[in-house]
């Protein structure tokens, strides 16, 4: 039988490499999920963590990372903790072969799948190793339940609901979402779609997220207040960025400011990136390509008129500096995969109809102009955690561009393309 370290992801490995120069490794028993906080208790900061683009590295202003706080101690009942779908190695979100690896490690035993709490249906037999699987395969795909009923003041109806699952209905809606990362928080906008937003205070509404969390996915009893002020304490003082790029090297050098501790100190603020300006004119051709992709994310696409900063405003970080959430074209059901419900809702003013597989911010608001509409997220360390948008349907920072190109008329040469997908997997 293969001991575990055998399946661990190669990011964990390559920690467990550089760790054992310094300390040797504590043993990994059959019984410890594959993450790196059931490894360490604690990571350097900036320690280079492998994932598609190179390595990635987080920062924390205490010195290190810790990873045995309240953060990543189970607060409910069912195992549990914020770390389970937030892990360090998959930029503060989870990968699809994350979880299917805990999965095969534990034969879905894992806290992460327990007692139905986003398995495909709310009644799915957990009941053997195959009915897990067969029960799973919208978790193993990074995605996790949301089920959410219209509110009682709102502007339209649902009239139509199609689920492959057959449990969404037109009053309880039944759809998937992958997780965001719980890194680099400077908007005032907590959710894909806004629901624990408090106000513009970006703490409050941690804070209400973080309760939720507690008595929801973790299925416990409200926690105590110097609990949760620990566990969001951490999480917002957390920068998570890439630190090195496959033939670029370091992401901090020759002038360049990329890496997690120049995203720790990067304030709020509308203006443009300008972590690559050095780079304009560096010897290196990789360099340049990504300062070229730097620029067709900060100027106007001309033969669209659009721009990325058009949403992402926030100076090197990419979140929207007033918290406004904004329609993609993600939802729309011409992106829908067989495996997403399909919703129809009818303006009553006019008898307006829209079609969705996910409402966003509408489903919490009651405004039919909300639906659609997601929380502009951070762009920090985006090679660390694929697949994108709220509902995973871009694979690779290549698919992200092509449905900006789809989906909202961007019109990119393959050249252009392909230097902004450098300059995304350079953040």
């Amino acid at each position: 039988m293969l001991s575990k370290l055998s399946f661990i992801p190669s990011s964990i490995l390559a920690t467990v490499a550089i760790a054992a120069c310094a300390e040797p490794a504590p043993p990994v028993t059959e019984d410890q999920q594959a993450l790196l906080d059931e490894i360490f208790d604690e990571v350097p900061n900036n320690l280079p963590l492998l994932d598609s683009g190179g390595f990635a590295a987080s920062f924390h202003p205490a010195g290190s990372v810790d990873l045995s706080n309240n953060f990543f101690t189970p607060q409910g009942s069912n195992g549990r903790d914020c770390g389970t779908c937030h892990a360090p190695e998959d930029g503060w979100s989870i990968r699809p072969a994350t979880v299917a690896l805990m999965f095969l490690l534990t034969g879905g035993m894992d806290p992460l799948f327990v007692n139905n709490l986003d398995t495909d249906r709310p009644t799915s037999d957990m009941s053997t190793l195959a009915a897990r699987w067969n029960a799973t395969t919208m978790l193993r795909q990074g995605k996790f339940t949301r089920r959410v009923a219209p509110p009682a003041v709102r502007d339209y109806e649902v009239v139509a609901a199609s689920d492959p699952f057959g449990v969404g209905t037109t009053s309880s809606l039944w759809f998937f979402r992958r997780p965001l990362p719980t890194a680099n928080f400077r908007s005032f906008t907590v959710m894909w779609d806004g629901a624990n937003t408090v106000g513009t205070v970006l703490r409050d509404g941690l804070i209400k997220q973080a309760r939720s969390n507690v008595t929801g996915a973790q299925q416990g009893t409200p926690a105590a207040d110097p609990i949760i002020f620990d566990m969001v304490d951490y999480e917002a003082a957390i920068s998570h960025a890439q630190l090195i790029g496959f033939a670029v090297g370091r992401l901090d050098a020759a002038g360049a400011h990329g890496g997690p501790e120049a995203a720790a100190a990067q304030p709020l603020v509308n203006a443009r990136f300008d972590l690559y300006d050095a780079w304009q004119h560096a010897g290196s051709p990789h360099r340049r390509q990504i300062w070229r992709g730097q620029e067709l994310f900060n100027n106007v696409n001309a033969p669209s008129g659009k721009t990325c900063r058009g949403c992402h405003t926030a100076a090197n970080n990419g979140q929207n500096v007033n918290g406004t959430l904004f329609d993609v074209g993600v939802s729309r059901p011409e992106f829908a995969k067989p495996d997403m419900a399909v919703y129809t809702f009818r303006r009553t003013s006019d008898g307006a109809l829209l079609q969705t597989t996910d409402p966003g911010r509408g489903i919490r608001s009651g405004n039919f102009a909300d639906l659609n509409r997601f929380k502009t997220p951070n762009l920090r360390g985006l090679a660390a955690r694929a697949p994108y948008f709220h509902n995973g349907i871009a694979g690779t920072l290549d698919a992200v561009v092509k449905h900006y190109e789809t989906g909202l008329g961007f019109v990119f040469t393959h050249q252009e393309r392909a230097d902004l997908v450098a300059f995304l997997g350079a953040l």
